[in-house]
């Protein structure tokens, strides 16, 4: 069992301790500070890509918004887990009026057999950044919600695509691939921005990936936000190993 690190106190105020609690995490991950053991990024770094991938990634999570807030889940978008794969990062990437269209389809029919609901959010139409309603289809989406976040973040993401395994692949043909024997034997340390694969079978088949949010190198420990885990989005925020057996390796972003 994992042990949580604790996140600083944070005034009481608004809609509670709850949302203080979480707001004080994301201040802390952009900002330079510190969540108990986890020591962030000093000022310094506070405008690296990797920053503003893992301010992404927990935005998508922390977020206030109504429309953003539905992304949490599967289904319907009403705030209700249906648990059927549609999503609105798919969504995202398969909209023909995207600036960034993957050319892809996927069904707009939930693995249960219920339609899949629509939300508003941001994309570039027309050449223009515009809020607009995206159609949520279904397809597994660790891999939308990953490159989702390296796109706003700033990061290229050619060669990317709805496969787990593209991280890996971008990595190795960027560069940027690091195997976690490599972090074990302290060749390379994970950052803020890097996506983890795992491979839960151990067969060699990339299954999933995440975004890390911040590292420890104190306890070679991560937190991530991860799309499609448990059926929606979910921010691990307790110490996750980075030499896990289910970690295969990590890949940091390219700049565009």
């Amino acid at each position: 069992m994992t042990t949580p690190i604790p996140i600083p106190p944070a005034p009481l105020h608004g809609t509670g301790r709850h949302r203080a609690l979480k707001a004080a995490a994301v201040l802390a991950l952009t900002a330079g500070l510190t969540l108990g053991d986890l020591t962030m990024a000093g000022a310094a770094q506070a405008a690296t890509l990797g920053d503003g991938i893992a301010a992404q990634a927990l935005g998508q999570y922390t977020s206030d918004n109504a429309e953003v807030r539905k992304r949490r889940y599967e289904g319907a978008a009403d705030g209700v887990n249906a648990k059927n794969n549609c999503n609105f990062y798919t969504g995202f990437w398969t909209d023909p009026r995207n600036r960034r269209f993957d050319g892809t389809s996927a069904p707009r029919t939930g693995t249960n057999g219920a339609a899949c609901g629509k939300s508003k959010g941001y994309m570039y139409v027309n050449g223009t950044k515009t809020w607009t309603t995206a159609n949520w289809k279904s397809r597994a989406w660790c891999s939308d919600f990953a490159k989702y976040t390296w796109y706003w973040g700033g990061a290229k993401v050619t060669g990317l695509n709805a496969s787990a395994a593209s991280f890996r692949d971008y990595g190795r043909a960027n560069g940027t691939w690091h195997t976690r024997a490599q972090v074990e034997a302290k060749a390379y340390v994970p950052k803020k921005g890097d996506v983890v694969s795992y491979d839960w079978n151990a067969d060699g088949v990339i299954d999933h990936v995440g975004v890390l949010t911040a590292y420890s190198t104190r306890y070679k420990a991560y937190f991530s936000v991860e799309g499609n885990s448990s059926d929606k989005l979910t921010y691990k925020n307790t110490k996750q190993s980075a030499t896990s057996r289910y970690v295969v390796g990590y890949t940091s972003p390219r700049p565009l």
